[in-house]
């Protein structure tokens, strides 16, 4: 039985990484479907062709194809499914994720593609589903699985054998079935991870595997966010040890140096924020990493361990300055709160970036100068505003309906991305001041060699801290300086890799590529998954006139990431029949 769990992000989002990226959701059903044995592989077909797409439905002809529904990719979403519908008849077409999960019967008598949706959390209620599917396509009592909701029996058959409506007009007759809600996964780390078993096609895991999710859940209540809804408010955690374990097996077996951790509020649980950063730091394992919170949900000693443990920033939903638009938005946190989170990441050399959105009902000028004072004042490196959008799922959604007569027909009806609660000349001004408040506050916000005299003075000696001061000297050209710092990383843990990889750039830099590549090598033997390193390697040698070493290095690179166009155009040009394609899980050979 072929299983396909695909996504397709919206047309106009094709050129953006975050538009594009395999939702997370996706990658932990796969992998637990695979663990049960089940032939199980994930399709992103964001950057194919609909006509590439609709040729390789009717090869594989799915007999089960689980569907990524968001908001934003809803009608490609939908084509996709027809697509499929029209390749596999028989194809048990399953739509997941938030847009489905908060919108199952307008799915389900808008689009009659649509067999199944799954509402919340899909790992175990999609093994559900395959199993029922295993024992015949005409197995009776899906209703009886919990998490889903489908046609009722008599509205299915009045269905059948007619054609497919137009996408703005409802199946006559539709009823429905809810099956009771299924609980949630208490203990997530019993659930596999999916790197372990990847099977991709058209995912880079290498990219894709950057980013993890080591929680479910948030107990906040803000009018915008749909995440409570779907995931529920209890927290559920994984363990520390687990995010170690997970961590190092993306290192060894990816070559992932670098993980942005993707929970609405990672910081929630002090004890095992702390835990993780010591294990990071008792078994020396230098990762970089980010993450996002809430003000709320941190503090100095939170943010210390942190920072010790190689995290280099984090993200806070701010949203406004305003104390009337923080309470319009429900975010429960108070400016005091905002300003302590703040002065805490800096005192200890974290980057600080913050979400902002404007554009919100009732907001004036006197708002918008409130936003810009605090960002003045709590000095962020970065940050992202968004206009004020309406998602199903989220209280606005609910109160837009009784306000603005926005009803769920909409999502059908227009293109849209999503629905904006205002979209005048003022929303259009605010979001150009704030953008432009954010990139010259940015600017004047770079910490300097005071700044990490006083956040060593906190946080003690610790590589994040030196790799940062390193950087500092190095984009200035004091190169000996920032070799200083590389060296002192070096001396405290000899297998630190990135001490390595900016030792063998600042020799690189110096021209001397012996010790560059002595450097890169000892990278590479650190972590081989890593492909930077392999590849760094191999044009140092190229250049001391090692020219079969060098090939050999660039080869392993690209078997590591086949999808790297510098590692590739190097292979093409040096040894042209080394040259692979990723075939799912298996790197092949072309000419």
């Amino acid at each position: 039985m072929k299983i396909l769990l695909a996504y397709r992000c919206h047309d106009l989002g094709r050129m953006e990484f975050y538009s594009r990226f395999t939702p997370l959701g996706l990658g932990y059903i796969n992998a637990l479907l695979r663990s049960h044995g089940y032939d199980s592989r994930i399709l992103n077909c964001s950057a194919w062709s609909w006509k590439r797409t609709e040729r390789f439905l009717s090869e594989e002809r799915p007999d089960v194809l689980g569907v990524s529904v968001f908001t934003f990719n809803r009608h490609e979403a939908m084509r996709l499914a027809a697509l499929a519908r029209k390749a596999a008849p028989s194809c048990l077409i399953v739509a997941g994720g938030p847009h489905a999960t908060h919108l199952p019967h307008h799915l389900l008598s808008y689009y009659p593609q649509i067999d199944v949706v799954v509402r919340g959390e899909g790992e175990e209620t999609m093994l559900d589903l395959v199993r029922a599917r295993q024992r015949g396509p005409s197995e009776p009592g899906l209703a009886g699985i919990p998490g889903i909701t489908i046609r009722a029996p008599q509205a299915a058959s009045e269905e059948s054998g007619s054609s497919p409506p137009a996408p703005s007009a409802a199946v006559p007759g539709t009823a429905w079935v809810d099956a009771p809600d299924r609980p949630v996964i208490m203990d997530l780390d019993r659930l596999p991870h999916p790197a372990e078993d990847p099977a991709v096609i058209g995912v880079d895991p290498v990219t894709q595997f950057e980013f993890i999710i080591t929680s479910r859940g948030c107990p906040a209540s803000c009018t915008f966010c749909s995440s409570p809804d779907f995931w529920g408010r209890a927290m559920r955690f994984r363990s520390a040890a687990s995010m170690v374990e997970e961590v190092g097996l993306l290192r060894e077996r990816h070559g992932v140096v670098y993980v942005s951790v993707r929970d609405d509020t990672f910081t929630v649980n002090k004890k095992r924020v702390i835990d993780f950063c010591r294990m990071l730091i008792d078994r020396k394992i230098d990762l970089l990493w980010d993450c996002q919170s809430r003000v709320n949900a941190v503090d100095e000693e939170r943010l210390l361990w942190m920072r010790r443990a190689g995290c280099t920033h984090i993200q806070y939903g701010v949203e406004s300055g305003s104390p009337r638009m923080l309470e319009r938005l429900n975010k429960g946190i108070t400016l005091e709160q905002i300003r302590a989170a703040a002065r805490a990441t800096r005192r200890v050399g974290l980057g600080l970036s913050i979400y902002l959105i404007t554009g919100i009902d009732s907001e004036t000028d006197d708002d918008l100068a409130a936003t810009l004072r605090l960002i003045e004042e709590i000095r962020p490196h970065d940050g992202l505003v968004s206009p004020m959008t309406v998602y199903p799922g989220t209280a606005l959604y609910e109160e837009a309906k009784n306000r603005f007569g926005l009803g769920d027909d909409y999502w059908t009806r227009e293109r849209r991305e999503a629905y904006y609660i205002r979209e005048d000349p003022w929303t259009r001004c605010s979001l150009r001041t704030l953008r432009a408040a954010l990139r010259r506050t940015g600017r004047l916000a770079s910490y300097g060699p005071d700044d990490f005299a006083r956040q060593r003075d906190v946080v003690g000696d610790c590589y994040a801290l030196r790799l940062s001061a390193g950087e500092y000297w190095q984009r200035r050209g004091a190169w000996g300086r920032a070799g200083a710092e590389y060296l002192a990383i070096e001396r405290d843990n000899p297998r630190s890799l990135w001490a390595h990889m900016r030792l063998g750039a600042l020799s690189l830099r110096r021209e001397r590529l012996a010790e560059a590549s002595a450097h890169f090598r000892s990278a590479a033997e650190i972590a081989p998954a890593f492909h930077l390193a392999h590849s760094l390697l191999g044009g140092v040698l190229l250049r001391m006139k090692r020219r079969d070493e060098a090939v050999a290095s660039f080869i392993r690179a690209h078997l590591l990431d086949p999808g790297d166009p510098e590692t590739r155009m190097r292979v093409r040009r040096l040894a042209p029949g080394s040259l692979v394609i990723d075939r799912g899980r298996t790197a092949v050979p072309i000419a």
